[in-house]
């Protein structure tokens, strides 16, 4: 009887095995390098994650503020004429404040009018300011250097790159160590990842292991060389991968319920 047990149990290890390298081998891209998805020992503990600052925000009739320890965020609104109730008010401009540091950017000269400051992160060093803004359709991310003033609407920066479908930045979150950013960009069918840095100018595209529908989280390890992210793929099913600076690798960590994406979601900012 012994025997028999054991005898079941490794059919269906193997059997388990099998199944799962069957959905691997269809969802993953098998042309770059994947580690398999060992569900059943992953643990994903909030330790392992940067200490992220909160900024509060408040509104007033024509000021969206996000206000952070040593940072404020002003954005100045204005009534916008025959426009749809969503689009009445728009951002003329955003001031970024440090002490005696005040930095402006334009942003009624964008293609596009923003319509709200939705997050908003400083680096670890605290020289550049990420700001998150939504628009008609998606969000744009703007960074500034609060040394010289320079700001630089990552959106674009993409296009002239030469990416396409760039609808919105969803997700993103400065690394804990150095001046550098990761984030993701897509439309509301595909998502992907990079990491800028601004002081370089350069940007890394993460490699893509499926067709990721879309990205809600992306949080950096405290370490500053392994950041996870948290993607859609199909549709409703959440999976953490974790990409590694050293090695540009990304593997799959395990499926993520909507519980325990809740629970992520706080260490954000």
């Amino acid at each position: 009887m012994k025997v028999t047990k054991i005898l079941l149990s490794s059919v269906l290890v193997l059997s388990s095995m099998a199944t799962l390298s069957s959905i691997q081998a269809s969802a993953f891209n098998t042309n770059t390098s994947v580690s398999p998805i060992t569900i059943k020992s992953a643990s994903v503990a909030s330790s392992l994650y940067q200490s992220i600052p909160k900024f509060k925000k408040t509104l007033n009739s024509n000021k969206i503020i996000w206000t952070g320890k040593t940072i404020k965020v002003t954005a100045n609104t204005v009534e916008q004429e025959k426009a749809a109730t969503f689009e009445s008010k728009v951002i003329k401009s955003i001031v970024v404040s440090k002490g005696k540091i005040n930095r402006t950017i334009n942003t009624g000269d964008f293609d596009e009018k923003l319509l709200d400051v939705t997050s908003v992160i400083d680096s670890y060093s605290g020289e550049w300011v990420a700001i998150q803004a939504s628009k008609s359709a998606g969000n744009v991310l703007i960074l500034v250097n609060l040394k010289t003033g320079e700001s630089t609407l990552i959106n674009d920066r993409l296009l002239k790159a030469g990416k396409k479908g760039i609808e919105t930045i969803a997700s993103y979150n400065w690394s804990p160590k150095e001046n550098k950013i990761a984030f993701s960009y897509g439309d509301t069918e595909k998502s992907s990842l990079a990491i800028h840095d601004p002081v370089k100018d350069t940007v890394e595209y993460l490699p893509r292991e499926t067709n990721y529908i879309s990205t809600g989280l992306i949080l950096w390890h405290k370490n500053g060389n392994t950041l996870d992210y948290i993607s859609e793929y199909p549709s409703n099913q959440m999976i953490l991968y974790r990409y590694n600076s050293a090695n540009k690798k990304v593997k799959p960590v395990k499926k993520i319920s909507q519980k325990e994406f809740q629970q992520l979601l706080k260490l954000d900012k």
